[in-house]
């Protein structure tokens, strides 16, 4: 017959919230172990005489929780060899922000009998000191959790274990990303003792009060909280029938011209280097995705979460090198594991080879370019090396030479350069789109200092001759290549 773990709640204060079975069994033991002695229950049974051992010294001398949690389960288990029976005392309820109960559970369970007596929690003084109801949602976090944690503004948010002012600076931090400054905190500590204490102020004073280790931060619901959901919440509001009426008028095909529009002034930011105008242009990208996927919902043919789970499950399972079992040591590897789990996606969907050319026909025409000519080259219709390419534009330009003289073909054959250059750009290793944009931005800086240059001369521009004009785009493109172009 195998040892027995009794692990038993104090609940959140002293001896008078302890329930009279575990206050039996614990008195009637030879040893009681407790995680902490920093507990006014652990405090008021040693005043009774009760023989207890904590753990408080691992918590000094280990670097990490996850360090301590390890020493104590492993004395636990040395405990369980010698004893029939172990006591082991946690705060609160045991299945309640209780990491030590939770790797019992995975490391003794399959070994020993483990028990779990209940307790009150902090959770109940808290339901009974700030009177609100659980039903209507409550989320409990580990303040190390908050930076990963989906905040909704919706539910009662209580992060409990804020025992310091450090731990309490970085909570505000946490929370101020997502939180108004000015929503209101509540700062619980030592319920249901003759200590108790609530002070409700604003976020941004949070980390001004004095923490122990019977602090817990708890807010309220909060319809100002910045998230993806309060997002998808305000696109409803503009689509609904209170909403606005031009929202509701729109079609995926009115947005069409928008979703390029925007994703253009992104491009633009970029290039630019202007990371504030960025930051306002991806939020507008953003809202054309969540109005396209309104549209969607109120047309019952998918909706935003349907969006979220496709593009989740298809990162997952095109990055197996990362979420799986396979290596992809550099880009290229990740290239190749990627086409090939698109490749076999597409059979799989009994694609038709009419859909090998898939890309948007709406991409512009260099890019368009440079996407045909990768997808034939990886299954072998491609150059060797940069001579082919090479030899190739010189080809097209004698043919283009040829069309201009017989006056026949012409646009075929400029098409045909144009072609012909963007696989040269491949094997150059340069996207043909970025470098005519980085070269019509050249361009156009030339040409307003050229411009710049003729006025504070007290020339007018338009009236210089071609031969005049090209005197001051020298000037320009020398200033430009010497770096004086102010």
């Amino acid at each position: 017959m195998s040892s027995c773990l009794h692990v038993i709640g104090l609940g959140p204060a002293g001896l008078e919230q302890l329930t009279l079975g575990n206050y039996r069994r614990i008195c009637s033991a030879n040893k009681v172990f407790a995680r902490t002695a920093q507990h006014p229950c652990v405090q008021e049974l040693m005043a009774e005489g009760v023989c207890i051992e904590s753990f408080d010294e691992v918590y000094a001398k280990e670097n990490t929780f996850e360090e301590v949690y390890e020493t104590i389960i492993e004395h636990l288990r040395q405990e369980l060899s010698k004893s029939p029976e172990v006591i082991y005392t946690v705060p609160g309820h045991p299945m309640v922000a209780e990491k030590t109960v939770q790797l019992i559970e995975e490391r003794l369970a399959q070994e020993y009998d483990v028990v779990i007596h209940p307790a009150m929690s902090f959770v109940d003084e808290i339901f009974r000191v700030l009177k609100f109801d659980p039903i209507d949602g409550v989320s409990i976090i580990n303040y190390s959790a908050l930076k990963d944690f989906e905040h909704t503004g919706r539910e009662w948010l209580i992060v409990p274990q804020v025992y310091n002012k450090l731990i309490a600076s970085e909570v505000k931090l946490d929370l101020m990303e997502v939180y108004p400054d000015e929503a209101w905190v509540y700062v619980v500590q030592a319920l249901g003792t003759a200590y108790e204490h609530i002070d409700r102020l604003p976020l941004y004073e949070m980390d001004h009060g004095e923490y122990d280790h019977l602090t817990t931060i708890v807010l309220p619901p909060n319809t100002e909280v910045t998230s993806f959901n309060r997002l998808a919440k305000v696109m409803r509001t503009l689509c609904s029938e209170g909403g606005c009426a031009w929202d509701r008028e729109q079609t995926h095909e009115s947005l069409k011209k928008y979703l390029i529009e925007e994703s253009y002034e992104v491009i633009d930011a970029i290039e630019k280097q202007d990371m504030y105008n960025l930051c306002e242009e991806l939020g507008d990208l953003l809202l054309q995705v969540v109005f396209h996927a309104q549209i969607a919902t109120e047309a019952g043919t998918f909706g935003l979460k349907d969006v979220l789970r496709e593009v989740i499950q298809k990162m997952i399972r095109r990055h197996p090198h990362v979420f799986g079992e396979e290596r992809a040591e550099t880009a290229d590897d990740v290239i190749v594991t990627w086409d090939k789990i698109k490749l076999k996606e597409k059979q799989s969907e009994n694609r038709k080879e009419s859909d090998f050319f898939s890309d948007p026909k709406g991409l512009p025409a260099l890019m368009w370019a440079t996407s045909t000519q990768r997808r034939v080259g990886k299954i072998g219709f491609d150059w060797s090396d940069i001579e082919g390419p090479w030899a190739k534009v010189l080809e097209e330009l004698k043919e283009l030479e040829n069309a201009l003289a017989d006056e026949v073909g012409i646009r075929e054959e400029f098409g045909d350069l144009l072609f012909a250059i963007v696989n040269l750009s491949r094997f150059l290793k340069l996207d043909a789109e970025e470098v005519l944009r980085d070269t019509i931005h050249k361009f156009q800086r030339r040409f307003l200092k050229m411009v710049e240059l003729s006025k504070d001369n007290g020339i007018e521009f338009e009236l210089l001759s071609l031969e005049q004009m090209d005197v001051f785009w020298e000037k320009a493109k020398s200033q430009e290549k010497s770096g004086n172009m102010e």
